[in-house]
């Protein structure tokens, strides 16, 4: 792996390039929304030194708020919450540590940023991502239905980035009223 870089990408012909690798990723169980991606706050490239792009991962616009109800710490700034996503490798570069790279660098992006905690959803059947987030330090937290009324199961994983989150709190407010599976 030491023939790959791991770049952010600030380049809308780069963004379009891995758009395209995403459009184009063998289990393409969900559709990429181009618009959610092209304002991801980060998007994390996976680059041979010829500058292909073989990979890429992005750390999503901050999600959610706490309720002042639900904690008594009252709102939660949505910049300080990070939501991982897109990670696609191109078929060709698998079973290199290239994932485990681009995952370390969004986190390493993230705390850049001044984000307090990270947070991604893995649909059950996913184990290499599942791997991936735990060897990176993430938490297991719960797991719910999908709310495309697939009857799927999709893992919630966080990693706290600060030693003051309360991850319960933050990742209760962004499940919101999903069910939980059982």
């Amino acid at each position: 792996m030491s023939d790959i870089q791991f770049v952010i990408s600030e380049q809308p012909e780069e963004f379009a390039l891995a758009a395209q690798l995403i459009d184009g990723r063998d289990d393409n169980a969900h559709p990429l929304d181009h618009q959610v991606f092209f304002d991801s706050r980060a998007v994390i490239l996976a680059k041979t030194l010829e500058g292909e792009i073989v990979g890429c991962a992005a750390i999503k616009a901050g999600k959610g708020t706490v309720d002042k109800g639900t904690v008594d710490k009252g709102t939660v700034d949505k910049g300080t919450v990070g939501e991982l996503g897109y990670l696609v490798v191109s078929s060709h570069y698998r079973r290199q540590g290239i994932a485990q790279g681009l995952t370390q660098k969004r986190i390493e992006v993230a705390k850049a940023l001044g984000i307090s905690i990270l947070y991604a959803t893995i649909r059950a059947e996913n184990t290499s991502s599942q791997a991936n987030l735990l060897k990176a330090g993430f938490q297991f937290w719960r797991d719910y239905l999908s709310i495309r009324g697939t009857g799927n199961t999709v893992g919630w994983y966080y990693l706290a980035l600060s030693a003051n989150v309360d991850a319960e709190a933050i990742m209760l407010s962004l499940v919101g009223d999903r069910i939980q599976a059982v």
